[in-house]
């Protein structure tokens, strides 16, 4: 093949992952729950044992790059964490914390309120510093809540706590 028809990431040798979240704003601690940090340290060992069997079996240059940037990311990442331990007050919503409101519509939804290397907003995982969190923190149950969302502001109330 010519190299004209090669793109600049072929030729690189640049399979760096970046992370997958913009970094966190100065001065920001990199909360995680406890089950988050185990996920990831999990998830660093099946990459690490992952890269030493393609090396047992002699896989290329380029898997094998990105085997240890994957693990270099997960590394750093881990290092940078700091599991946040259970509030003292349960009856305000705080990190860790799972939440049950009603909207307006009736419709109930459940968050839990985690740090921004667990957050996985589809399945009810919300980070800690997104707006809706803020907007949860430090409210008790019965309380209503405005929210501004894309769609306009929303009011809803919480009706649990765990």
């Amino acid at each position: 093949m010519s190299k004209a028809f090669t793109r600049e990431s072929d030729e690189s040798g640049d399979d760096e992952i970046s992370p997958l979240r913009p970094p966190l704003p100065p001065g920001t601690t990199n909360y995680i729950t406890r089950e988050g940090a185990e996920r990831l340290d999990r998830r660093l060992k099946d990459l690490i044992a992952k890269k030493q069997l393609a090396e047992v079996k002699g896989s290329n240059e380029p898997d094998l790059r990105k085997l240890e940037s994957n693990i270099r990311v997960l590394q750093q990442t881990l290092n940078s964490v700091v599991i946040a331990q259970p509030p003292p007050d349960s009856d305000k919503i705080a990190f860790g914390a799972n939440v049950r409101i009603r909207q307006e519509n009736g419709e109930e939804e459940i968050y839990h309120i985690v740090g921004v290397e667990e957050a996985d907003p589809e399945s009810g995982s919300i980070s800690w510093l997104s707006p809706l969190a803020r907007a949860l923190l430090s409210r008790k149950v019965g309380d209503k809540v405005q929210f501004q969302t894309p769609a306009g502001m929303e009011e809803f109330t919480i009706l649990t706590i765990t």
